[in-house]
């Protein structure tokens, strides 16, 4: 039984291969980590049907600092039609997360409110 060995000559290019290959992968994971620091998420904290036409609602938004945001919120009924939405905008500050509330004004009423998306503004 004979042993694979690779053509005299062309270790060099499977070193030069295997190098190029561990410098990308370190390149792709320090991109990929250092985005995830970048995005917006936000959490829902809670809302309140004030009347027939009024949903408000609480959240907390968590972005780079000094960095501003435009974020979409949406109140819907029974059968999840959106009946009411706003838009908020969401300042520079100091810290990562902060706490907002919007009110949406709605035109039947609705059964729960949410945070559609938010983007960078």
């Amino acid at each position: 039984m004979t042993r694979w060995r690779p053509t005299p000559g062309t270790g060099r290019w499977w070193a030069l291969g295997l190098a190029f290959a561990l410098a990308f992968t370190a390149w792709a994971s320090w991109r990929v980590l250092s985005v995830s620091s970048l995005r917006i998420t936000v959490d829902e904290t809670g809302y309140t049907i004030v009347d027939e036409r009024t949903v408000t609602l609480t959240f907390l938004v968590t972005k780079p600092v000094d960095t501003i945001a435009v974020c979409t919120v949406q109140a819907k009924d029974l059968r999840k039609n959106v009946v009411g939405s706003a838009t908020v905008d969401i300042p520079a500050a100091n810290t990562r997360t902060t706490a907002h509330t919007a009110t949406i004004k709605t035109t039947t009423s609705a059964f729960t409110a949410l945070v559609h998306d938010c983007v960078r503004g």
